[in-house]
């Protein structure tokens, strides 16, 4: 949990912006649920994955939960004293601070998920925050049986992109794009959902919820 908002990330002797200049938005299919998909992804996906996966095997660390739970999950971003991770900490702080134009941001809570083949994410919605931050890190490996696998979506009949055949009611979950480097910020309320996985490399996403104050 912190209200910190650093403009600048150390990542070795390099001074990486939180906020690159020209960083865009898009809005998806609700006014609060908006996408950016940052460029220099590359600089820090390597050693962060390597971390997460590192955490992956001590036990005391990992929450395991049964295969509809998401997978393993690595608590507290903001903690693990790893500058990759305090960038992009920082940016999904950043990020709630653009979109709902608040002074102020505080993780209620924030972690990493590690995904392995059969593992999923049963619809779902998130309590105590405002808004929901997920960042993609590493897709996994592509299914040629099911292109949908893996994948992140929301069906919500709130949505839309989800009831196209009648207001409410939802006939077509909405899949945005997640490909690594995204980032998506949604209000904590929306359901959302991750299809089974059934790749060998595993699959990783950060999560964060969020308020403006604590």
């Amino acid at each position: 949990m912190t209200t910190a908002h650093p403009q600048n990330v150390f990542l070795g002797n390099d001074s990486v912006p939180v906020w690159p200049a020209g960083q865009t938005f898009q809005t998806l299919d609700h006014p609060a649920i908006v996408s950016t998909r940052f460029a220099d992804a590359e600089r820090y996906h390597p050693r962060l994955t390597a971390h997460i996966l590192e955490l992956e095997q001590r036990p005391r660390v990992r929450e395991q939960y049964f295969r509809g739970a998401g997978g393993s999950k690595i608590r507290h971003v903001d903690r693990w004293k790893v500058s990759e991770a305090d960038l992009l900490h920082a940016r999904a702080l950043t990020m709630f601070r653009q979109v709902l134009q608040r002074e102020q941001a505080v993780a209620d809570q924030c972690w990493a998920n590690v995904s392995r083949s059969g593992d999923y994410c049963m619809p779902h919605s998130h309590m105590r925050s405002t808004a929901s931050v997920v960042y993609f890190l590493d897709a996994g490996e592509a299914d040629p049986d099911d292109p949908l696998g893996g994948r992140f979506y929301f069906a919500d009949p709130r949505l839309p992109a989800c009831c196209k055949q009648e207001p409410e009611k939802v006939t077509s979950p909405y899949f945005p794009d997640t490909s690594p480097g995204t980032m998506i910020i949604f209000p904590s309320q929306v359901i959302h959902c991750v299809n089974p996985y059934r790749g060998a490399r595993p699959r990783i996403t950060l999560s964060w919820n969020i308020n403006e104050t604590v």
